[in-house]
């Protein structure tokens, strides 16, 4: 069997999807959010922050106090934008993949919430970050640890037994994806490029 897993930010898309989400949110009162949170975005361009710690510092910032339902329906209706965000070279890589008949799985660091519509029509499987959910609210809070890094890999092996894989395929675009870059087959990793 095979299968293959691709990160999304940079390697399916053309660049941050969660930016792009939180414009189709907010609209005009984006700007204001990125002004109150100038100093977090600077900590991490100097290494200090780290990439959970920002995304977790924004995350509360805007969307905080959001009600699970109004999160969900502009989810759904972001789909559409999020598709056209994405690399016509990618998207034809996974076709390819799912016409082989292989498993195909989008692991990232962006939120599950928002990714799931677009993976549901796309029919692949999703590991992501999640966001917090208490009493119908978005708490701003990651419901699971940030999905980067040494965390793809420990997301990927609670979900899959890769002994069951005779090749597994890996196509990522940074730092974050290099220990998943690791698990791919001998020629099957993919760092930037769709071979």
């Amino acid at each position: 069997m095979t299968i293959a897993f691709f990160d999304f930010d940079g390697t399916i898309t053309r660049g941050d999807s969660f930016a792009l989400f939180l414009k189709f949110i907010l609209g005009k009162r984006f700007y204001i959010k990125i002004l109150c949170n100038i100093h977090i975005l600077f900590l991490y361009k100097l290494g200090i922050y780290n990439n959970a710690k920002t995304k977790q510092s924004v995350l509360e910032s805007c969307l905080g106090g959001m009600e699970q339902i109004t999160l969900e329906q502009k989810c759904q209706a972001f789909c559409r934008k999020l598709e056209s965000y994405c690399k016509d070279s990618a998207l034809t890589k996974i076709q390819w993949h799912k016409e082989q008949g292989h498993k195909v799985v989008l692991v990232s660091a962006s939120f599950e919430e928002y990714l799931r519509p677009l993976c549901k029509k796309l029919g692949i499987e999703l590991l992501a970050t999640t966001m917090e959910v208490k009493n119908g609210i978005v708490t701003g809070n990651f419901g699971h640890p940030n999905c980067y890094g040494v965390e793809k890999v420990h997301r990927i092996k609670a979900t899959y037994n890769l002994c069951d894989y005779t090749s597994i395929y890996v196509y990522g675009d940074t730092r974050g994806d290099k220990e998943m870059l690791e698990l791919a087959s001998k020629k099957q990793g993919f760092y930037r490029v769709f071979y």
